[in-house]
């Protein structure tokens, strides 16, 4: 496969995730901002939103002001940003077009219908009380590729760079999220282990799809951060884990390791990292500091993104 080709399925696919993940975290923001908050916490959780996604220089330099509205515009549909969901979904359809051949014609259409369809939506007029239902569309959209792509695709190499883009970005945004509750959101430290940050966290859950899942993981018993970070980042069962994620980038890049018959440094480093998790437990990760870890997982990951790139990308 020509090292363009794979750079555009990885690429491809993780824009299409990178759409889901803002919609998520838009979805954090309107379910957190129904909790009322205190006067002596961090009292706008949409700012956090635009900490968390990476764009908040650049939202600054468009509206100057920290707005609901605004912020929920330039996450949906402004050109501007070029991490719009608008824009992945634009760029997610450009990096397939330029390699129509690799994929089948259902992942096409389920691609170029789901641009067709925000194209129009975004000559709406936006209205605020609007949102919950985009997000839900979003959603549906994203589920209906990624099942395509699951059900038609020839497992070969091209799929393999379809499932490590898909994985990347979703590592990325879980540990964002769970940054973005832990560190920001909560009004104050006195607050961990309370009713407040209790609620806080399953709202997070329900935002990423994960509440049920967790209630069947550890039954109706009472929601706790210690839980939910053992949940989040180290089981097997969550498909938004972080160790599930890991556990996925080592497959296929070893996958692409055999295919090739070469051997990279971006395998041998994914491999040592899913060892690590593999041996982790919460109490580990907390007397670290779970900031510090998160922070730390997101450099390892780049690190690997970087040398996945220069191996397969670069030529």
């Amino acid at each position: 496969m020509l090292s363009k080709t794979a750079e555009n399925l990885y690429w491809s696919a993780r824009y299409i995730e990178r759409a889901d993940s803002i919609a998520r975290l838009l979805e954090v923001g309107y379910r957190i901002s129904l909790i009322p908050n205190t006067q002596s916490g961090y009292n706008n959780e949409w700012e956090s939103i635009l900490e968390t996604s990476g764009i908040k220089d650049d939202y600054m330099l468009n509206f100057k002001e920290i707005k609901k509205e605004n912020i929920e515009y330039f996450l949906l549909f402004d050109a501007r940003n070029s991490s719009s969901v608008k824009n992945c979904l634009k760029n997610s359809r450009e990096n397939i077009r330029m390699v129509r051949t690799a994929v089948t014609l259902e992942v096409w259409n389920a691609i170029n219908l789901c641009f067709q369809e925000i194209e129009e939506i975004s000559k709406k007029k936006y209205f605020s009380r609007d949102l919950p239902e985009i997000i839900d569309w979003i959603k549906k959209q994203v589920n209906l590729i990624r099942g395509t792509i699951l059900n038609t695709q020839l497992i070969n190499d091209g799929y393999d760079f379809l499932i490590l883009g898909t994985y990347f970005e979703r590592a990325d945004f879980t540990a964002r999220i769970i940054d973005v509750k832990y560190f920001i959101l909560l009004p104050s430290s006195s607050y961990v282990g309370s009713q407040i940050d209790n609620f806080q966290w399953s709202l997070m859950l329900r935002s990423i799809s994960s509440f049920r899942a967790f209630k069947w993981a550890y039954g109706n018993k009472e929601i706790s951060s210690v839980k939910i970070i053992d949940f989040l980042i180290l089981s097997m069962m969550c498909p938004r884990s972080l160790f599930f994620s890991i556990e996925k980038i080592n497959h296929h890049l070893k996958r692409l390791k055999l295919h090739y018959n070469q051997k990279s440094k971006a395998e041998s480093k994914i491999h040592l990292l899913n060892k690590k998790f593999s041996k982790l437990n919460v109490n580990e990760i907390l007397d670290y500091g779970l900031h510090e870890f998160l922070e730390k997982f997101l450099n390892d990951l780049s690190d690997i993104y970087s040398n996945l790139e220069n191996k397969y990308f670069l030529g």
